[in-house]
């Protein structure tokens, strides 16, 4: 595999205009459908299964422990995807769309496809008329007033590990390019606030050796990030530290990373949590690098339109505009200073202390 699985690009939609109205409409109906179904292939490891050679439905729902017929079914409709094809033999074999479900590839969407698949994240879309009437979030209400990363810490251990894998295997392609498009290498020190498992921080320091790293998030990402750090042979680089981003963030770093982050939380909470990295810079003239989605305007399409309303539902996090980003730093003691077009659907919204 040679291409990096992204989003369709800035300005194409995600449905062509070849088809009439009501069938485009219809698919997109259909969304939760197709999720669903690769879901479960995802969670059961077909791919991984399957990248030996072709097999049958019944030596696949052998080594699952499925419902032959039912696993049959499921398959069926991953091939009509492309995910999967059905051989005149009637064994299934893989495609390359069926590739990224495989665990063992750069940038495998199969941890990603699992989590999107856990209870909660799922059942958030079937009370989404409550967000809409009330403006909060479903998400805490399904997880015992916890936030989904208080759910995943205090209650859900097996989803936390395969949110931080998905998290980490989206960066394995993602990472070397946000590391190669932005000149990380102009400050001796950089700190990933939320930074995960590494994957991003591994990517800045494997490109600008005199760079150091410090890598903070929860225990349960960091859990992963040792390893991880050392097999990139940057380990003695970098100081990783476990805490929260909304008690307290290091002191000492010449640029700041959050990727990914801001837009888990609404306006106030983000608000918290920039204070708390303007706190950390002091005196210093330091930067905020916020590496997230910048919405364009109007009818524009962008996946993180979509990623907007995710973010909503499961925790009242938003995806922004550029003028929402700049309301936002200015509300945090810090100023717009640029943004940076970096690997879809990110920009890095670059800014200093005001």
């Amino acid at each position: 595999m040679t291409n990096e699985p992204s989003p369709p690009a800035l300005g194409t939609a995600p449905f062509g205009d070849d088809r009439p109205d009501q069938e485009q409409v219809l698919l997109m109906l259909a969304g939760k459908w197709i999720t669903g179904v690769i879901h479960v292939v995802a969670r059961l490891g077909i791919a991984d299964l399957l990248a030996g050679g072709p097999r049958t439905p019944e030596d696949l729902a052998a080594a699952t422990g499925a419902h032959s017929r039912t696993l049959y079914r499921f398959l069926r409709a991953s091939a009509a995807l492309g995910v999967f094809a059905e051989r005149s033999d009637g064994r299934f074999e893989l495609t390359p769309k069926a590739e990224y479900l495989r665990g063992d590839v750069p940038g495998s969407l199969r941890n990603l496809a699992y989590f999107y698949g856990e209870t909660t994240v799922w059942n958030c879309w079937g009370h989404v008329m409550d967000t809409v009437r009330t403006g909060e979030a479903v998400g805490p209400k399904l997880r015992g007033g916890k936030t989904w990363f208080q759910y995943l810490e205090q209650d859900a251990p097996e989803f936390a590990e395969v949110f931080h894998r998905s998290m980490t295997a989206l960066n394995d392609a993602r990472a070397p390019r946000i590391a190669d498009l932005f000149d990380f290498g102009r400050f001796p020190v950089v700190a990933d606030i939320g930074g995960g498992q590494g994957r991003l921080l591994a990517a800045i320091l494997l490109r600008h050796p005199s760079v150091r790293g410090i890598l903070y998030d929860i225990p349960t990402a960091i859990k992963g990030a040792r390893e991880l750090l050392e097999r990139e042979g940057v380990a003695d680089r970098v100081r990783c530290e476990e805490g929260s981003f909304f008690e307290s963030v290091p002191a000492g770093a010449d640029a700041y990373v959050l990727k990914a982050i801001m837009h888990d939380w609404s306006d106030t909470a983000c608000e918290g949590i920039l204070r708390r990295v303007r706190q950390a810079i002091g005196g210093r003239d330091a930067r905020l690098l916020i590496i997230d989605g910048v919405l364009p305007e109007l009818n524009t399409w962008h996946y993180s339109k979509l990623m907007d309303i995710a973010m909503l539902v499961n925790d009242k996090g938003a995806e922004r505009t550029t003028t929402e980003w700049r309301r936002l730093l200015e509300a945090s003691g810090f100023e717009l200073a640029a943004v940076h077009p970096t690997a879809p659907p990110h920009c890095i919204v670059e800014g200093r202390p005001s």
